[in-house]
């Protein structure tokens, strides 16, 4: 019976001070996260996947809406096919996101919303055979191109103390201009930590 109480009092502890509301208007928040993404290539272009991470800065306008500054960076490596050897792409995104929050009075706080970033990649290693990648002609063994990423989200956040929340977060991307002569569409799953300033 006392060792309950002992894990009773270190669980209380643990999660003092979230009796206050986990989101309202006016909050500041910084969130950092790292996920994996699976995306489809285009026509003939190979499909890849990728570890990334990510950060935002999002101010609540109201208890429920969320806007986000946002950045994101994926380093890959992709086996082209026919032998032409293992490129390395690098992604690069500066934008934009809305998150909407379903109860945001309580511990466990869903939310919808939907993103529109600027992205551009960078190519390295490729074959001399291959005159083209991402929409552009390659000079040598490199290219550059940009695009946009854009899409809806879901997810839920979980209040660990007054001024931490943890979440999970899925998205389906999908990308446009030159670079989505590619990347076509594809779905990501992050999990993350938000750091609110109150």
């Amino acid at each position: 019976m006392t060792r309950c109480l002992v894990w009773v009092i270190v669980a209380s502890l643990i999660f003092v001070g979230v009796a206050s509301a986990s989101v309202k208007q006016g909050d500041t928040e910084l969130d950092l996260l790292a996920g994996f993404t699976a995306q489809n290539g285009a026509k003939n272009s190979p499909d890849f996947s990728a570890w990334f991470a990510s950060g935002a800065l999002g101010y609540f306008l109201t208890d429920n809406l969320q806007v986000q500054a946002a950045v994101m960076a994926a380093l890959t490596s992709t086996e082209m096919p026919a032998s032409a050897g293992d490129v390395d792409v690098n992604l690069w995104a500066l934008g934009g996101r809305a998150k909407w929050h379903f109860m945001p009075t309580n511990q466990l706080v869903p939310y919808v919303g939907a993103q529109l970033l600027w992205v551009n990649a960078d190519v390295d290693g490729l074959d001399g055979a291959m005159s083209t990648v991402l929409g552009v002609t390659v000079t040598g063994n490199d290219g550059s191109s940009d695009g946009s990423l854009w899409g809806p989200l879901v997810g839920a956040r979980y209040e660990l103390n007054e001024n931490n929340d943890a979440y999970v977060e899925y998205q389906y991307q999908v990308w446009e201009g030159d670079i989505a002569h590619v990347l076509d569409d594809g779905h990501s799953i992050f999990v993350g930590i938000i750091h609110q300033f109150k």
